[in-house]
């Protein structure tokens, strides 16, 4: 019996080595001690939830064991720089961090060859026809021109990084996967490009971006596939979307019973779950009658994680009990039943929060001043946001510190949430959920308008959410358009002028 203990735990030791990755490291010309940050999503995209802290001393040598039960690759983030590793279970890397330009060089270990490669080919550089902020060079040129301009040197640079992996010492394994990540980023980047700054009608920049899908199949190659791989599956959705559109004459896409290919339902329908489930479902239903099936369950764990990560319990519920029918056995239920179990928690706990005021009568509001005249005496930061709105939920994460800052201090936090009426509920769990501390109100569309025309009242004034507005002790409008909680010590300025 002593001597199947001892070889069980032995298997296990074995088996926790073989699952750890262990990066090393030393960051040149440092004199104080430093963290360095891997971010190692769930399934894909960049979550704070997913951070490795890496402590760095003050020689600035750092040395990190990693749990990675399968091939990973993570984030570095050095210096407001970002770089991809692979991390592969028991491997070691050792790198050196140059701060004078921030390069990675100096890789060693059993993961040096693959992920001086990755960093040669450069998986987060901006490519080339998105570096100009200022201009756009492209805005008015044809398909045609688009092909030679974009399209042709960018496939140039995708082969040539392709060429340098099929040419390495890798396995095969490993050169496929990387292959896999480069051509999947060659795409999401080509359709970023496309609806961010193409500036010509529809149908021209539908077309281009046809023009680099319809050939490329969907599924991957190889299993489990990284982050690039699904950013480009998350991107097919709107090649999907385009294709539903598509063929459509003009009165049809307005007529609520045209029905849609791909995703089988009319747009009337559509719109409903909308409203009630999210836009994500509505992608979801789209991704579940079109998708590989284990993609289609990857996909769906991780909006359910996003969904979690922005504390967006209304949203996580519907598409987690589709986890649970349609994948009844998914490793990923026990880790977002965890998630969502906290959440539900929080709700629990904010229930009664005294702190959390939602205004008396706000139904029948229809002046922001309603509410402000109430507050004289303390400075008024007024958000307008939606529960629909990502950029607004972004910037929430930023309010625990921003309120801790005015901690003590004469300032008040109002917040006018956009919502149709059908989501009232919704809204009142998700402050709740959230903890925002602070008096609030909601109103439609429609019922909104009067709180923007007395707030912007131009015309031609510019409005979107989030945004933000001052006002001083008096209830006077003293800041429109006011920095956002992210901009952190420029919006504490411009509040404490007016404490």
């Amino acid at each position: 019996m002593k001597k199947l203990f001892t070889l069980v735990l032995i298997i296990g030791t074995t088996t926790n080595i073989f699952a750890q990755f262990k990066l090393s490291g030393k960051i040149n010309n440092t004199t104080k001690a430093d963290t360095l940050y891997l971010n190692i999503p769930f399934i894909y995209g960049y979550y704070h939830d997913n951070d490795v802290a890496i402590p760095v001393d003050a020689q600035g040598n750092f040395n990190k064991t990693i749990n990675v039960p399968q091939q990973k690759f993570a984030t570095i983030s050095f210096e407001g720089k970002t770089s991809t590793l692979l991390l592969t279970p028991g491997k070691a890397l050792h790198i050196t961090l140059n701060l004078a330009d921030t390069s990675i060089t100096n890789f060693k270990g059993s993961a040096a060859e693959e992920n001086r490669l990755l960093y040669q080919v450069s998986l987060n550089a901006i490519p080339f026809f998105a570096k100009d902020n200022k201009t756009n060079p492209y805005e008015k040129l044809t398909n045609t021109d688009l092909q030679e301009q974009v399209i042709k040197p960018w496939a140039a640079i995708r082969d040539n990084n392709i060429g340098l992996i099929e040419s390495s010492g890798l396995s095969l394994h490993d050169k496929k996967l990387i292959i896999q990540e480069i051509k999947a980023n060659y795409i999401t980047q080509l359709n970023f490009f496309a609806r961010a700054y193409m500036k010509g009608d529809r149908s021209q920049i539908f077309s281009f971006i046809e023009s680099f899908y319809k050939d490329v199949p969907l599924g991957p190659e190889i299993l489990p596939a990284g982050q690039q791989y699904y950013f480009f599956a998350d991107s097919y959705i709107g090649y999907y979307e385009i294709m539903a559109f598509k063929d459509l004459p003009a009165e049809k896409v307005k007529e609520p019973s045209t029905f849609l290919k791909y995703y089988n339902i009319t747009i009337d329908s559509g719109n409903r779950v909308a409203k009630l489930k999210g836009k994500s479902f509505i992608n979801w239903i789209l991704v579940k009658n079109n998708y590989p099936d284990r993609i289609a369950e990857s996909w769906l764990a991780q909006n359910i994680f996003t969904k979690c990560s922005s504390k967006d319990l209304a949203y996580a519920k519907p598409l987690m009990e589709e986890l649970k029918t349609l994948y009844p056995h998914s490793k990923y239920i026990q880790y977002l039943s965890a998630k969502l179990k906290t959440l539900e928690v929080l709700l629990a706990e904010n229930r009664a929060n005294k702190d959390i005021i939602i205004a008396d009568g706000y139904e029948k509001m229809t002046s922001i001043y309603e509410v402000i005249n109430k507050l004289k005496g303390k400075v008024v930061y007024l958000d307008i946001w939606g529960t629909w709105c990502g950029p607004c939920k972004e910037e929430l994460c930023y309010n625990p510190q921003l309120k801790q800052y005015f901690k003590g201090k004469d300032v008040a936090f109002v917040y006018l949430d956009m919502d149709d009426d059908m989501k009232d509920s919704q809204w009142r769990d998700f402050i709740k959920v959230n903890g925002m501390t602070g008096v609030h109100l909601r109103k439609s569309n429609k019922d909104i308008q009067p709180f923007w025309a007395e707030l912007m009242p131009k015309g031609n004034a510019t409005r979107y959410y989030p945004m933000y507005f001052i006002f001083d002790k008096e209830g006077k409008l003293v800041q429109a358009n006011a920095k956002r909680p992210s901009d952190k010590a420029g919006l504490y300025k411009e509040i404490e002028q007016y404490l």
